[in-house]
């Protein structure tokens, strides 16, 4: 019994350690399971995200430092996951996915500030007209008026108004550049701001300059891999999938994937007499049974 709870002790003490791996596991679970509020189509079930959660955990770099192991699983993951949620959505969400799933992992950690971020997505949602007449024709009249709200923000922010007043031909020059986001900010509000603040001094000056901005945060706090739209490689499809759940391919006119499924069906060695396709069509759905059936029985693939 000594023995046996010495042992528990070593079990559990093992077992808080992975806490951290777990939380951004449930963090990307549920970065996924939201995305069904944008399309009726994004639907993720606990067991396909497991099938991913599994495979990171197998095929992640191995470290006897346990600090650089979890860091190692969660690096893994992360990266998973968002390759499986990019194979399925699409392309003008992917930017967004990112986004959303970077603001989940900060705040998970407590790095997020909530009030700057709903200020993003939301702006000045006041109903009262603005008493103070905007300084520049340049200015958007939404803008300026998002811009009395972020004054009041938080310390960063306090006599934005004034530095835009006062130094009105500088952030002329700014505004005017083709790629402000990449330039310094006028009144040294470059090295007072971090990257997700900028964001909301791009959303009051220069709205259509936001994506750009986006694409900076998210790689700045990740890396460039989470702005590029993965590649549709198979061999990484066949991976993170089970023999219990179909794979679907939605397609769009003109694209056939049966030739890059033949090429994968001899890549993991299973031979092209395991393999059936078959064109539906009017009547062809007790064949399709009987395939899918026969398939199970016999460790056939059936593409329909």
């Amino acid at each position: 019994m000594e023995i046996a709870k010495a042992t528990n002790e070593d079990i559990e003490l093992n077992r808080e350690s992975y806490k951290e791996t777990a939380w951004r596991g449930s963090i990307l679970f549920f970065s996924i399971a939201g995305l069904s509020a944008i399309s009726e189509m994004y639907e993720y079930s606990l067991s396909s995200y497991m099938t991913v959660f599994m495979n990171a955990l197998s095929t992640s770099r191995k470290d006897s430092i346990l600090q650089n192991r979890l860091k190692n699983i969660k690096d893994k993951l992360t990266m998973l996951v968002y390759d499986f949620t990019c194979m399925g959505i699409f392309e003008m969400h992917k930017l967004m996915y990112s986004f959303q799933m970077i603001t989940m992992i900060m705040d998970g950690a407590n790095e997020l500030n909530k009030i700057e971020l709903d200020f993003f997505l939301k702006g000045n949602t006041s109903l009262d007209a603005i008493e103070a007449k905007k300084p520049y024709p340049w200015l958007t009249d939404n803008g300026w008026k998002d811009i009395q709200k972020l004054d009041g923000l938080g310390e960063v922010w306090q006599g934005f108004i004034d530095a835009l007043r006062n130094n009105g031909n500088d952030w002329k020059t700014w505004y005017d550049l083709e790629a402000p986001e990449q330039a310094e900010i006028p009144c040294g509000y470059s090295s007072k701001l971090s990257k997700f603040q900028i964001l909301s001094l791009m959303r009051v000056i220069r709205p259509d300059r936001v994506v750009n901005s986006v694409k900076n945060f998210v790689i700045d706090r990740m890396s460039d891999y989470y702005v590029k739209s993965p590649p549709l490689d198979y061999d990484k499809i066949y991976k993170s999938s089970t023999c219990f759940t179909p794979i679907v391919f939605v397609l769009s006119p003109g694209a056939d994937p049966l030739a890059d499924v033949q090429k994968l069906v001899e890549a993991v060695g299973l031979g092209m007499n395991k393999f059936r396709f078959l064109a539906l069509g009017q009547g062809m759905g007790d064949q399709a049974k009987q395939w899918i059936e026969g398939g199970a029985m016999k460790g056939q693939w059936v593409m329909l």
